[in-house]
């Protein structure tokens, strides 16, 4: 059976028809207007059972736009049951997009210790143990946020974004300023994989968001690159609220 999954993140909105624990269709939207993801919802919005997962604030109006035209759907909160034991301690505090994140790599790979680096508006790193418990992560900005943040509070240094080859050192305050964010965000992600792998034996890794490609190509160890986890493992939340119901 297929299922409609609405993602809502910080900086767009993923929908996804999931069947069988696999996308069969989907759309970005990062507009204001949600245009394109209306038309979607109006295409897809009679499949039988849908879920909503959003991080943004209750008033958003992308949200509300959503939740009105899913007025069926089930929305992730922080006490639905779920499909992995979560030992979160402030699970009132714990973004839906993380928590399906786990989710979603401990059904593509039961049984084995996982990293998720999720790498959007913020880079999270989300570890799901072989025993299928949620223990939690570290959060750091993303690669665009990082950019705006150096443009936006400093007085004179450039807007730039991430380019596939730069050099380093920069000749220019603009080579600087990429190569001093993108090396640091790839040297931020190595530490953590290594980090977490002295801990948890036979690691796997996985890579979802925005900027995954961006960086599974430069960071030095073997890792998998899943665009869709996030949405299975929604789409493997709404299974077993219902499995549960």
């Amino acid at each position: 059976m297929a299922n409609l999954v609405v993602d809502i993140g910080n900086a767009a909105v993923k929908l996804a028809v999931v069947e069988r624990g696999v996308v069969t269709d989907r759309l970005v939207d990062g507009s204001a207007s949600f245009a394109e993801g209306r038309t979607f919802l109006a295409e897809h919005g009679r499949l039988p059972h849908s879920i909503i997962a959003s991080v943004r604030r209750a008033d958003d109006a992308v949200a509300a736009q959503v939740r009105n035209l899913l007025p069926g759907a089930v929305t992730v909160t922080p006490g639905m049951s779920l499909p992995v034991r979560s030992l979160y301690a402030s699970p009132e505090t714990l973004g839906a997009d993380r928590l399906a994140a786990a989710v979603g790599a401990n059904f593509r790979f039961p049984d084995r210790n996982v990293l998720v680096v999720d790498a959007g508006t913020a880079i999270t790193y989300e570890l799901v143990s072989d025993r299928g418990e949620y223990l939690g992560g570290n959060i750091s900005p993303g690669i665009a946020l990082r950019f705006k943040a150096l443009h936006d509070f400093t007085g004179r240094l450039p807007l730039c974004e991430a380019v596939g080859s730069y050099p380093s050192p920069g000749s220019s305050t603009q080579e600087a300023v990429t190569a001093g964010v993108l090396n640091g965000v790839i040297y931020e992600v190595e530490v953590n994989i290594e980090q977490f792998a002295l801990k948890y034996s036979n690691l796997i890794v996985v890579f979802t968001g925005g900027d995954a490609y961006f960086l599974a190509n430069r960071v030095k160890k073997p890792i998998f690159v899943d665009y869709d986890l996030v949405l299975i493992g929604l789409n493997r939340i709404l299974e077993h609220y219902a499995e549960a119901k």
